[in-house]
């Protein structure tokens, strides 16, 4: 499933579900979460009955306020990601591949492969233009996925985020 369409059916934006996605809350999402449904929570993701109210406590328990980050918690630096895009729109257009298409292969949008083609891939939200967040975290979950749909060597991806590409 989606970001986007895991944040519709909880009622979220798609900024307000990745800021929850990711652990890193800014007060702005804060205060909007409010509205979330914990039980529909529960039965999206098919967690036992009152998972998602035990996790929200815990996380109230240990919440800090939140400003504005000045640095990403990336676990790659915005070059590598940079690096990665442009391999990424090297492949897609040799294969003659829309974003769109290949956004749907990675089960994702073409939004998220402009992004990543652009190497706009955030590991905290807080340091991500509004309007503009696509988890690292998200994305890292679909390189095997990008690696076949480009037709890759299986780890490629990663190596080429490592700058250890052949």
């Amino acid at each position: 499933m989606s970001q986007a369409e895991a944040a519709q059916s909880l009622g979220l934006t798609i900024r307000e579900y990745a800021a929850l996605e990711s652990g890193y809350i800014p007060s702005d999402i804060a205060s909007t979460l409010g509205r979330l449904s914990l039980s529909k929570m529960d039965a999206l993701f098919g967690w036992e009955e009152g998972a998602a109210h035990k996790t929200v406590q815990q996380s109230i328990g240990e919440a800090t306020p939140v400003v504005r980050a000045t640095s990403d918690r990336s676990t790659y630096s915005r070059a590598a990601w940079k690096r990665l895009g442009k391999a990424v729109r090297a492949a897609r257009m040799a294969l003659k591949m829309p974003q769109s298409a290949l956004g749907y292969a990675i089960q994702s949008t073409g939004k998220t492969i402009l992004r990543l083609e652009e190497g706009r891939i955030y590991g905290d939200p807080r340091t991500a233009p509004l309007g503009d967040y696509n988890s690292e975290k998200y994305v890292l979950k679909r390189l095997a996925l990008l690696e076949m749909a480009l037709e890759w060597e299986e780890g490629q991806a990663r190596q080429i985020l490592d700058n250890t590409a052949q």
